[in-house]
Order: structure tokens, then sequence, then C-alpha cells
């Protein structure tokens, strides 16, 4: 690995699939087995919903676009079977107590999920699991297209304390450069129905590095983002990874883009802390004020 660049790979907050060895059939051990011995006090429980309206350009997660045919009411019996074969794994709760520490609905795009659809993932989550969604942090993954008032609704009664939305671009231009048709009046609807929630935290996802992005640009997204004074904010590099739709247009990989990349992150980290926001990590800012949460199972990635 080049390891002079400052840009190398995206990497997963997760073991990627390579990483595990495949199984003969006579050598499947037990999930019980597994889940035998470890410490069950403190669980993350996060639930995937692979589903989009559209699959962005940068996109090389697990998911599809569209569900046809009561697709995802089948998926959601297939996650209620796991979740029962799950939590049967885990153990009697006489034997040693499971609980669960904090929540994520991630994807995907979890709000591809109607209204109904939300609130029996979330019923999996408490009845299947036991996981108690109002006393834990819980965290969800949304999009400007899904994030609608009965959706928000739902999640905002079962409990989310946090709403991540991935907006990654204000500008129209840009937004359709990265392969995410979406309109600006349509993001600002988005993040007013997400305040009418009263939900505490609201996380907003940009994007930098993006085909035609300019300092003048980034700058503008930074401020539209910081008008709704959001409790977080990710700050995320573009970057075109294999059979992802950027990579059969684009052919970044060389050092001026990288070189851009980095000085359009210090221009927004910057911002960022010069309007209040104290830098977690590289990609994470929180507002100085913001209340404290417990870390999510949510990957370190764009949000839908």
């Amino acid at each position: 690995m080049n390891t002079s660049r400052p840009y190398q790979s995206y990497v997963y907050a997760y073991p990627h699939k390579t990483a595990y060895r495949p199984f003969s059939p006579g050598d499947r051990p037990a999930l019980r087995d597994l889940w035998r011995g470890e410490r069950k006090d403190a669980l993350s429980l996060y639930l995937h919903i692979p589903f989009c309206e559209v699959r962005c350009g940068f996109c090389n997660l697990f998911t599809r676009i569209g569900a046809p045919d009561g697709l995802t009411g089948r998926y959601l019996d297939a996650l209620d079977r796991q979740a029962v074969a799950v939590r049967d794994a885990l153990g009697d709760e006489s034997a040693e107590p499971v609980r669960f520490a904090n929540a994520a609905f991630g994807g995907g795009t979890p709000t591809f999920l109607t209204a109904d659809e939300l609130g029996r993932l979330c019923d999996i989550a408490e009845k299947r699991m036991g996981a108690d969604l109002r006393a834990v942090p819980l965290s969800v993954e949304v999009s400007p297209a899904t994030a609608t008032a009965d959706r928000l609704a739902v999640l905002a009664e079962r409990g989310a304390t946090r709403l991540s939305i991935g907006v990654q671009s204000f500008v129209d231009d840009e937004a359709r450069a990265a392969v995410r048709p979406q309109r600006r009046a349509d993001v600002e609807a988005a993040l007013g129905r997400i305040r009418d929630t009263a939900v505490p935290v609201l996380n907003i996802d940009l994007i930098y590095g993006i085909d035609g992005q300019t300092p003048a640009t980034w700058r503008t997204s930074l401020d539209a983002a910081l008008a709704w004074r959001p409790e977080e904010l990710y700050l995320y590099p573009l970057y075109v990874r294999p059979l992802t739709g950027l990579s059969r247009r684009t052919t970044h990989c060389d050092r001026d883009w990288d070189a851009q990349r980095l000085a359009l992150y210090r221009q927004g980290r910057d911002h960022l802390l010069a309007h209040g926001y104290e830098q977690v990590s590289m990609r994470m800012f929180r507002r100085a004020d913001a209340p404290r949460r417990a870390p999510t199972t949510t990957p370190a990635r764009p949000t839908a």
C-alpha cells in the first residue's frame, strides 16, 4: 500500500465479508455455542434494511433499488425469524442477564419502509430481541425522500434519540454528480420535518471531493447544514470504489484529487470548529452544547 497518499480506502467499522472463512457442512458451529461465555450485559443491536429508492454513485453497500411484490414484508418476516433465532442463542435470561446498551437501524434506508412496517421493525427489536428502545440510545438513518411525517412520527414515538440524514451536498448539481438526484428544497423540507419531531440529536452527513465542487460550493453546503444547528455533522471524503456507479464514470486516482479533498476537509474542519463544534474524529463533529449520547452501532459511512 502506498502510505504516502492521505486517502487510501474506505474502512468499515465491521468485518468485511472476506474476513470470514468458508464453513464445510459438518463444520458449522451452533450460534448458542459461539455466544456461550460472552458478556451479554451491554449488547449493541443493529437491524439492517437493504432497500433504497436509488443507489448513490458512491455506494458499495448491501442494498437494492426498490422492493417489488411485497418484498419488504417478506424481508421483515425473515428478519423476525432471524431475531428469534439470535435471541434464543443468547441463552436463558435467568442464567445470565441479556441487556442492550444501544440500538441502530441502518441500511440501505430504514425509512424506505412504510410507517406500519417501521412499527413492525421496532416490534422485532423489542418483542423478539428484548431491547427496550425507549431506554437506550436509538439511531436511525433516513433519506430526504423518505423522511415523511408519518414515518418520523413512528420513530419518535418508539424512542429514536438520533436521526441521521444523508444530505451529502446542498448544491443540486453536486448531488447529481454523486448520482444522488435530489433538490435542495426537498432536503430542507425533510430537515424541517425532522426538527418537528423533537428527536434530540440530528446528524447531517456531507461529502467533499464531488466532481465540480469548489471551496465556495463546499462553504454553501456547510452553511446550509449549520443553519439547522445539527447536534452532529459528519464530513466524509468521496471514495470511488470498484463496481459503484461512479467507478464507471470517473477515474479519480491522482494526487491532485487527494490534494483537493484534503484542502476541502481542512476548510470544513476549521469552519465547524469556528461555529462551536468539537471534533470527535476525522469525520465526526459534535456541537459543543449538544446532548451526549452513547455510541451506536451505525457503520462509519455516509447515511442514506
